[in-house]
């Protein structure tokens, strides 16, 4: 054999192995793209398990039949899955991708449109919410049963506290006086047995002690005479320290026979207050005072039988029955 058939020899048999070499890489990068397709294939189909949510959502399955009908492009969607994982990004998120583009378009609705009064509640698809669907699924605990991994730094908004509602406050109305009883008896001119809110920031009791008389008919126990006693008797002891019902301006001061020491005070809403029978007065006529100031002390003076503060309340120039307003208990 000469040189040139040995050199002949050689190239060919230098090539072939080359050749062999080739075939066996691409061979190898088939079956490599094969195994990648069916792990990608299995991991999107679990991957659609969960974003479904197993059942739980039962008008889903409805609107993915008809998305899984609709012109999409299933090619375009896997090669830019590929590129994303191979560009390096989480499997999560282009998993989430590829499922909102798979899954995002709205199908046509054929139906035809119905009555107001008989239209079923529009479908939200999963793919429509927060990070295509993972948002809701990872709140409500799928993920977290499935072992899925979820977003830790996605803010869950938290429940709506229900909100109480402002108390109301009573409607303050004008004082009417009353010609008789709900017992049908007669009563005095401008007074009111009823009920009536004064609307005043603050009250206060003007003096510790007990009711001796009440507001209504009695036996007057000066004369004996069955008479209309338009106030509330408190029995205190002599000098006890008497405050005012109310915040408001002294509007007069006097002595009397019957009466013997008293004050009126002015309050609010056209409401006054009446003291009598004091063994002083501490106030004078147009003097500002708060409520529980102390503007006299409780005597026996004009006509009583023993020391008590004598207390009226008007409101609207009507006479009230004071025992509404002052808690003796």
């Amino acid at each position: 054999m000469d040189g040139a058939s040995r050199r002949r020899t050689t190239v060919r048999g230098g090539r072939r192995p080359v050749q062999r070499t080739r075939r066996t890489a691409r061979n190898s990068e088939a079956e490599s793209n094969q195994r990648r397709l069916i792990q990608l294939g299995a991991s999107l189909a679990l991957f659609l398990l969960v974003y479904i949510g197993r059942g739980v959502f039962p008008a889903q399955l409805t609107a993915w039949q008809k998305l899984a009908s609709a012109d999409v492009d299933f090619r375009a969607a896997f090669q830019q899955f590929n590129t994303a994982l191979s560009q390096g990004e989480p499997v999560t998120e282009a998993l989430e991708v590829l499922c909102v583009t798979l899954l995002g378009g709205e199908a046509e609705d054929e139906t035809p449109e119905l009555p107001a009064e008989t239209q079923t509640p529009t479908v939200v698809l999963l793919s429509q919410t927060g990070r295509g669907g993972l948002t809701y699924l990872g709140s409500h605990g799928v993920l977290e049963k499935t072992g899925f991994p979820q977003k830790e730094d996605e803010p869950q908004a938290p429940d709506p506290v229900p909100s109480e509602p402002a108390p109301t406050q009573p409607a303050v109305v004008t004082a009417m006086a009353q010609e008789y009883t709900d017992d049908g008896v007669k009563l005095p001119r401008n007074v009111s047995m009823a009920y009536y809110e004064l609307g005043l920031s603050e009250t206060c009791v003007p003096v510790a002690g007990s009711a001796t008389s009440g507001f209504g008919y009695r036996d007057s126990p000066i004369n004996g005479v069955n008479e209309f006693h338009l106030a509330l008797d408190i029995g205190a002891e002599e000098g006890e320290e008497i405050g005012a019902f109310a915040a408001g301006t002294v509007e007069y001061i006097g002595t009397s026979d019957e009466f013997g020491n008293y004050l009126k005070i002015n309050h609010e809403n056209n409401v006054s207050s009446f003291y009598a029978h004091c063994s002083k007065l501490l106030v004078h006529k147009g003097d500002q005072v708060a409520c529980g100031q102390t503007v006299a002390l409780v005597g026996q003076t004009g006509n009583a039988t023993g020391p008590h503060l004598h207390l009226t309340i008007e409101k609207d120039n009507i006479r009230l029955d004071p025992a509404y307003y002052v808690d003796l208990s």
